[in-house]
């Protein structure tokens, strides 16, 4: 066949030929589309707003990536060799905004081919307000109670208060910060933990630290208890006289710890009233006394005085709470 004839038979129904050849690599390319593979996995969402600015509404923390190639090539690839960040190139000012996302890709990533990549979402909206700072208390959240007979007397935070940083609308919003749950139940002695601010609000950051020292401070607890129908005791009345008239009971207002007063008897209780001084009969006004033991503080008692009648000890009549001669 001479080269005339060849030429001729090369453009006879060329474009036939020529659609024919077109639909065969589309076959092809239908048939290398159909035989790649699809991974799928998350990777952390990177948010970095413009110096100045802060983040001021709920983002997705990751995203959804989804490659597409050669299984050989595509599944090889290393999770941390992936990475998306939002792209805030043409953002200067506060304001709502659609932010395109970006993929980075990490060495085991690099010269793949093929590869399709896609992330989903493709772009989020962001509102942005200017940063700010500023310093909160920190107040704790204390739950239980200690040992009986014991209380929370004092505490300390420190540090007490915390500086936080984030957007304008939510920093202003925040007078204090509070801590997580401080469980006191059955302590009967000072204690020291460490324990997490508890903060809900993911835009707000604490460039100190999250978390704070609580230290207790336990001490046995104090009460106040009236102890009634409380004996009245005459001390020293000499021999030949004696009281014409039976004495009253009495009362006692006593504080102490509370396991010691749970513990005190009102027998251990009285008033006394000293009548050394009395050596015939006669009627007088007399002071009285509490006599209790040690380790209590006496805040009231009463009668304080009592008017008393002395009269012979062979006189008849019934009288009693003689008392004690010392």
């Amino acid at each position: 066949m001479n080269l005339k004839r060849y030429r001729e038979l090369l453009v006879r129904n060329w474009p036939a030929k020529i659609i024919s050849l077109a639909a065969a690599l589309i076959l092809f390319m239908f048939y290398r589309i159909n035989t790649l593979e699809e991974r799928f996995f998350s990777v952390p969402l990177t948010v970095d707003p413009p110096v100045g600015l802060a983040v001021a509404n709920p983002y997705p923390r990751s995203v959804r990536i989804r490659l597409r190639g050669q299984e050989e090539s595509i599944f090889p690839i290393l999770e941390d060799d992936i990475a998306v960040s939002a792209d805030f190139a043409r953002i200067k000012a506060e304001g709502e905004f659609r932010v395109p996302l970006r993929v980075s890709l990490g060495s085991t990533a690099l010269g793949v081919t093929p590869l399709e990549i896609k992330v989903e979402p493709a772009e989020i909206v962001l509102y942005l307000e200017y940063r700010v700072d500023r310093s909160v208390e920190v107040v704790p959240v204390i739950r239980g109670l200690p040992a009986h007979g014991y209380e929370l007397v004092q505490y300390t935070i420190t540090p007490s208060v915390v500086d936080i940083l984030g957007p304008r609308s939510q920093i202003q919003a925040l007078e204090r910060l509070m801590t997580e749950e401080i469980d006191v139940t059955g302590r009967s002695e000072d204690f020291l933990v460490r324990v997490r601010i508890a903060s809900s609000n993911p835009l707000v950051t604490m460039p100190g630290g999250r978390s704070v020292e609580f230290q207790g401070i336990i001490r046995e607890a104090e009460i106040i208890k009236t102890f009634e129908d409380i004996d009245i005791i005459s001390l020293d009345l000499p021999t030949n006289l004696r009281l014409a008239d039976p004495l009253p009971r009495g009362s006692i207002r006593l504080q102490g710890t509370q396991l010691d007063i749970e513990n005190l008897a009102p027998s251990q209780l009285r008033l006394v009233v000293d009548c050394s001084e009395i050596d015939y009969p006669v009627t007088a006004r007399f002071l009285t006394q509490p006599d209790i033991p040690p380790g209590y503080g006496v805040l009231k008692y009463d009668p304080q005085e009592l008017v008393l009648r002395f009269v012979p000890a062979g006189t008849e009549g019934t009288a009693g709470n003689q008392g004690e001669t010392r």
